[in-house]
């Protein structure tokens, strides 16, 4: 039905219903990062890198299907591998550091059952539904998106980009303030000889990914969360003196989210934070904790969309991952602590330009790499 209804777009313009309201909604967005690594890392390189997002949607609301929607995301990127071949970060400069190619990211159909719960089926990013951390969004380092702890783990990552898979969600709203999730996906999701291709496959080797969040809105700016996610599969342990697989491979993490600080309120301008916490199991894990924290500032300079922020985000290797990268005949510090300054600028309805610096003590946790320093700057175009 999503493929459908996007070849109707495409095909005839954006079609009608009987309320003049477009039957489907199209837009692309192009997002652009150039960087330079001016010091410590792999190598003193700078890249460009580039995603393109062409998304439809439909809302029955605006057409007599209340609580009906539909999504589709066509996505394509240029691999550049900034992280892992300039920088060799574990938390990655970019959240556009993905491989080549064109996939399908979302695809999916949902129902809201009167604003008390609903369900959601299809292509599904995990990342829009569970470990959202809103306000660490305007970050450019992948860490303050779903915490690494979380996006490390299954044998091709879980359901994001650049590989996603077939999931399905549910959610329930027990009172004015409560918000419960669950959602299953595919264990395996992708490709992992062909990272960011879309393949769908359920299969008992590859298990499935449960995934569970509980959040509790404060206020309306304010909340917070605790989740957790289990894979069903077996999996390899760290530690190479384990003779078998391990079954079990779960984590958790916390959440604190929303406005600190508002100086005039029904106004965006003010202060913001977030504060989470995540850990995985250090058996299999080769990131066993992560701590990921930072402050964002809306309407500085009287400029009512443009945002400053600072952030922070800790990952922590266990013995298990040293010792793994001993036998290896390499060698594995304790921690990798990434440092990021930005400053978001909306030049217009449809420009946005985002200058970046980032300062990564211990690349990887890798002894024999020096911190290093990234400047760059991304530039958000929307039709």
């Amino acid at each position: 039905m999503p493929v459908a209804l996007l070849a109707l777009a495409l095909g005839g313009g954006i079609a009608r219903g009987e309320e003049s309201q477009p039957l489907i909604g199209l837009s692309a967005v192009n997002v652009a990062d150039m960087l330079s690594n001016v010091r410590g890392g792999i190598a003193r390189q700078s890249r460009m890198l580039d995603r393109l997002d062409l998304t439809a949607t439909y809302l029955g609301d605006d057409h007599g299907q209340p609580g009906l929607s539909v999504f589709v995301d066509l996505q394509a990127t240029d691999g550049t591998d900034f992280s892992g071949q300039v920088v060799r970060d574990a938390q990655t400069i970019s959240n556009l550091d993905g491989p080549a190619g064109a996939r399908i990211a979302d695809a999916w159909i949902a129902r809201d059952f009167g604003g008390v719960g609903g369900v959601k089926a299809g292509i599904i990013d995990l990342n829009t539904e569970f470990d959202v951390q809103a306000t660490g969004a305007l970050f450019l380092n992948a860490a303050h998106g779903i915490g690494p702890d979380y996006s490390q783990s299954g044998k091709n990552g879980p359901s994001i980009f650049p590989s996603t898979g077939l999931g399905l969600t549910g959610w329930w709203l027990p009172g004015d303030h409560w918000q419960l999730k669950a959602g299953v996906f595919e264990g395996a999701p992708g490709n992992p000889d062909h990272p960011g291709r879309t393949e769908l496959s359920f299969s008992s080797d590859e298990g499935v990914l449960l995934a569970f969040e509980v959040r509790n809105h404060l206020t309306p700016d304010f909340t917070l969360g605790v989740g957790g996610w289990h894979y069903t599969a077996t999996a390899d342990a760290l530690d190479p003196n384990f003779a078998h697989r391990l079954s079990g491979n779960s984590g958790f993490y916390a959440i604190a989210d929303g406005v600190l600080y508002a100086p005039q309120p029904d106004t965006k301008a003010g202060l913001s934070g977030w504060l989470r916490l995540g850990f995985a199991d250090r058996r299999i894990n080769p990131i066993a904790a992560t701590i990921g924290s930072g402050l964002v500032y809306t309407g500085p300079f009287d400029r009512a969309a443009d945002q400053a922020g600072l952030s922070i985000a800790y990952a922590h290797f266990d013995q298990a991952a040293r010792q793994a990268a001993i036998a290896d005949g390499a060698q594995l510090g304790a921690a990798e602590t990434a440092v990021e300054a930005t400053y978001s600028a909306v030049l217009s309805e449809t420009v946005t330009l985002q200058p970046d610096i980032q300062y990564v003590i211990s690349p990887g946790a890798d002894p024999d790499l020096s911190d290093a320093f990234v400047i760059g700057s991304r530039i958000i175009i929307v039709w």
